[in-house]
């Protein structure tokens, strides 16, 4: 269960992921970017909202923990954006329905309460 403090940030992610399936918005055909922590998915979506990016719950076939996933067509430029702010990811892209990661390695914390 995610910290309660995360709770609505959790329920919207989750309404703007509902939202994109709703207009049938191909998913798959983005760049995903996942970190170390939802402070720094939150992070990245705050730098980031003037660029071109749509911020989703991470996919569980990508992290079965809670988290932050930014969608993006641009990763060379998001990837600038977010090397220039210290801020650690890993990037993956759906092939044949899976996910595989092309770079990055970080270590990405639970968020479950113990």
């Amino acid at each position: 269960m995610a910290e309660l403090k995360y709770l609505a940030d959790g329920i919207r992610l989750h309404l703007k992921e509902f939202y994109y399936k709703l207009i049938h918005d191909n998913l798959n055909e983005y760049y995903y970017f996942h970190f170390d922590s939802i402070e720094s998915g939150l992070k990245a979506e705050k730098i980031l909202q003037k660029e071109n990016i749509k911020s989703i719950p991470v996919p569980n076939d990508i992290f079965k923990d809670c988290g932050v996933a930014i969608l993006t067509k641009e990763k060379e430029k998001i990837k600038n954006i977010l090397k220039n702010r210290d801020i650690n990811y890993e990037i993956y892209k759906y092939e044949n329905k899976k996910p595989k990661k092309i770079e990055g390695n970080i270590e990405a914390k639970s968020c479950r309460v113990s």
